[in-house]
């Protein structure tokens, strides 16, 4: 009986060490490796998220600012027909010409609304050597304006001796905002002798300064420092402008050229530095964050991981006793106990789980290759986009190799012998999205292809028109082209066709600008939705007529509160404009002026016209689509404007009734000899009597008064007519051609003759 009883505990003891090896070996070894392994895994994704935390800052400042920035430049100071306004400046003289100044000054003023992330726009003309902001701030080179203007920062545009530059933040002056400024000489890479202007583009630091804020995660700090070490932007405002030159850390990623990581002490911390630099300067892009915030999570994990594998190790090593010692029993028991334990759901579960785990972790790193590498794909469209837009702007030359093989590995196929450009402007896009505007664009390109033998690609212009190149070989079908459009576009639309050519990328340029040119007219041709260059006739169109002596009645209707005769003009200006007579800058010239004439007469009859609509009809009649709607809208503007007069005063006023007969008489003998007396006269009143009351009635005295609206008629003489500077002062009454010149610059802020100058420039 002992014999056996010994035998059955060696037995037992035998499988119990068996077992408790064997527990030991199969639960604790795949653990300790497998911690190892998610552990070093773990690491490494948060190393790699670390950078890229900073390529995404990169990508965002660089492609959404700085290349916006930099295309600006080409963009409005090209020489091209709709950069007229700040072209024209770099080969002329404008310093004399207050018109010009003032056109330049505005023009400059609506780029920051387009671009939300600017501040300012700047420019310095060495022509006249002239200095520009803004609408509010235009000065000319002169000791009196000097005075006003910050002379240091001139000194820095015209000293500017390098093709381009960027400076560090400063802040400008009256808004008191800090701003990082781009300077560029144009032209950009010609010789200094030969630089034309100088434009200086302020970005507002604050815009690249919430980039910064929307990029961090916990414990990250991210910055911005120029090649020299100094702090342009930081996540934390109050050490921008401060030099971190001196910190071991800065002058390390200063010293080398692109990207990298590294470990290094910040301000006594042990942390991982990430940068990347700016592929449009020499900025570079930081992120530091300490060691151990950032394995932080990792430690954590390692910890839960290594507790858990001590708990089932006992789980398993007390269950393995227990079940040892019920194996106290004959050996075919035991091992079929051994095989029931093997195969336990108990096991079988944990094995599972174990393998789950492991392939949730290689799915996560094969899932974030698949998008590193998807990002790096999707550059590909832009760069397309881009090289198709500098093709539209003639910037490329065909016979250069590196633009051929651009053209092969961006898959632009133009092996076809003829090629034309077609734009397209969708109407009441505005507020949709960008997605919504391509999808527009990717269905309307999927039915044209359809339609025929082309072959075509596109882009969207900065204008917002969607640019279609197409190459082909048979006769474009345009009518069926503008069919497919319309039965896929809900809303209004117009298509403007350019020139068909044989292929050649000077030719696509032209054609490009001819298609853009149809856009421009389909402002004075409301019923047409499809447009073609050659229809329009350009040439024999007139460049200018006499538009301005009929609206010029516009002011003296209005006044009167003569609404047939406000019908009248305008319906007969809508009709000369739409007959396909006139230059469309004469036509647009013209419907401003009706506007300008309207909103003088509202201030001269004392309404505040911004408060009693509710918006400035200049710039709502900017954005009008076609000069039907114009007119009909400033139509209603000028019975609001009569009716509010209307009520608010009556004929029973002696001095709005005396007004009016001043103006009338005044009008009726404008080129007649009017003298006070004549006047008094002429409205039946004593002269004294008008003379002491005149100031109060008309806001001027009698000699201001009546030089004014002299000068109205002069400058309405000098646009219309081809009289002389001579002939126009005699016919108004100047004895003097000088006197009647000092007069008119006093008025207009040039002479005569300059004012002419500029019209036919």
């Amino acid at each position: 009986m002992f014999n056996i009883r010994a035998r059955m505990s060696t037995i037992y003891s035998r499988i119990l060490l068996f077992n408790i090896l064997l527990v030991i070996i199969l639960s604790l070894a795949p653990q300790l490796i497998y911690i190892h392994y998610f552990s070093t895994a773990y690491n490494q994704e948060i190393n790699r998220q670390s950078t890229q935390d900073v390529n995404k800052l990169k990508y965002a400042v660089d492609e959404t600012i700085l290349d916006r920035v930099i295309r600006l430049v080409n963009i409005y100071f090209s020489d091209i027909p709709s950069n007229e306004v700040l072209a024209y400046p770099l080969t002329h003289d404008i310093s004399g010409n207050g018109y010009k100044i003032a056109e330049v000054s505005n023009f400059l003023t609506d780029i920051p609304y387009k671009l939300n992330f600017l501040q300012s726009v700047e420019v310095w003309y060495t022509a006249g050597n002239v200095y520009i902001n803004d609408k509010y701030s235009s000065y000319l080179d002169s000791a009196g304006s000097l005075k006003s203007l910050d002379e240091a920062w001139i000194n820095v545009l015209r000293t500017m001796t390098t093709p381009n530059r960027w400076l560090p933040p400063r802040v400008t002056t009256p808004s008191n905002t800090s701003v990082i400024t781009y300077l560029s000489n144009i032209p950009l890479i010609d010789s200094l002798a030969n630089r034309q202007a100088v434009v200086a583009i302020n970005i507002k630091e604050s815009a690249i300064h919430n980039l910064i804020q929307s990029s961090p995660t916990d414990g990250e700090v991210l910055f911005i420092v120029d090649e020299t070490g100094k702090v342009l932007v930081h996540s934390d405002s109050q050490w921008v402008g401060h030099n971190f030159s001196q910190k071991d850390y800065v002058t390390t990623l200063l010293q080398h050229s692109e990207s990298g990581t590294f470990e290094a002490s910040v301000d006594g911390v042990q942390s991982v530095v990430s940068y990347a630099k700016s592929k449009y300067n020499n900025w570079k892009y930081v992120s530091v964050i300490s060691i151990d915030t950032l394995y932080q999570k990792s430690k954590q994990l390692k910890h839960y991981l290594l507790i858990t594998t001590i708990i089932l190790l006992t789980v398993s090593l007390l269950f393995s006793i227990y079940m040892t010692h019920w194996a106290n029993k004959p050996l075919r028991s035991i091992i079929q106990t051994i095989r029931n334990l093997g195969s336990s759901d108990g096991q079988e579960k944990h094995a599972k789980n174990e393998y789950t785990m492991l392939h949730q972790v290689i799915d996560r790193v094969s899932h974030t290759i698949t998008d590193l590498n998807h990002q790096m794909e999707t550059n590909k469209p832009i760069i397309r986009d881009k090289f198709i837009m500098r093709l539209l702007q003639g910037d490329l030359d065909q016979t250069d190799p590196q633009v051929a093989n651009m053209e092969k590995m961006l898959e632009l196929h133009f092996d076809r012998e003829k090629t034309a450009c077609m734009a397209l402007k969708v109407f009441g896009t505005e507020g949709i999205g960008l997605k919504n505007e391509m999808m527009i664009q990717y269905s309307m390109l999927q039915h044209v292809e359809e339609l025929g033998d082309y072959w075509l690609c596109s882009t969207m212009d900065n204008a917002g028109h969607i640019i279609v190149i197409l190459n082909y070989s048979n006769a474009l079908d345009k009518e069926k082209i503008h069919s497919s459009i319309s039965q896929q576009m809900k809303g209004k639309f117009v298509l403007g066709f350019g020139n068909e050519y044989d292929h050649a990328y000077t030719n696509i340029a032209q054609s490009y600008t001819e298609a853009c040119e149809c856009l421009n007219y389909a402002f004075i041709m409301p019923t047409e939705s499809c447009i073609a260059y050659e229809d329009l006739a350009i040439a024999q169109r007139k460049e200018h007529g006499s538009g301005l002596q009929i609206i010029e009645q516009l002011s003296v209707a209005v006044r009167n509160r003569n609404q047939e005769m406000v019908f009248s003009i305008l319906d007969i200006l809508r009709k000369a404009l739409v007959s396909g007579r006139y230059h469309i800058d004469y036509c647009r010239n013209t419907v401003f002026d009706a506007i300008s004439i309207i909103r003088t007469t509202a201030i001269s009859m004392d309404i505040d016209l911004e408060r009693f609509l509710g918006y400035d009809i200049r710039d709502y009649g900017r954005k009008m689509d076609n000069v039907a709607d114009l007119t009909d809208w400033l139509t209603g503007v000028a019975v609001q404007i009569m009716e509010y007069h209307t009520t608010n005063v009556t004929d029973d006023d002696p001095g709005t009734a005396l007004e009016r007969q001043i103006l009338a008489y005044i009008e009726q003998n404008i080129y007649n000899e009017i003298s006070l007396s004549s006047l008094s006269e002429g409205i039946h009143m004593n002269s004294s009597y008008v003379s002491r009351i005149y100031k109060s009635v008309m806001g001027s005295n009698f000699s201001e008064h009546l030089a004014g609206i002299k000068m109205k008629h002069a400058e309405s003489l000098l646009r219309e007519t081809d009289l002389s500077i001579k002939e126009i002062a005699a016919k108004l009454g100047y004895t003097s051609p000088r006197y009647f010149a000092n007069v008119f610059k006093e008025n207009f802020g040039c002479t005569p003759k300059s004012y002419r100058d500029s019209l036919e420039s």
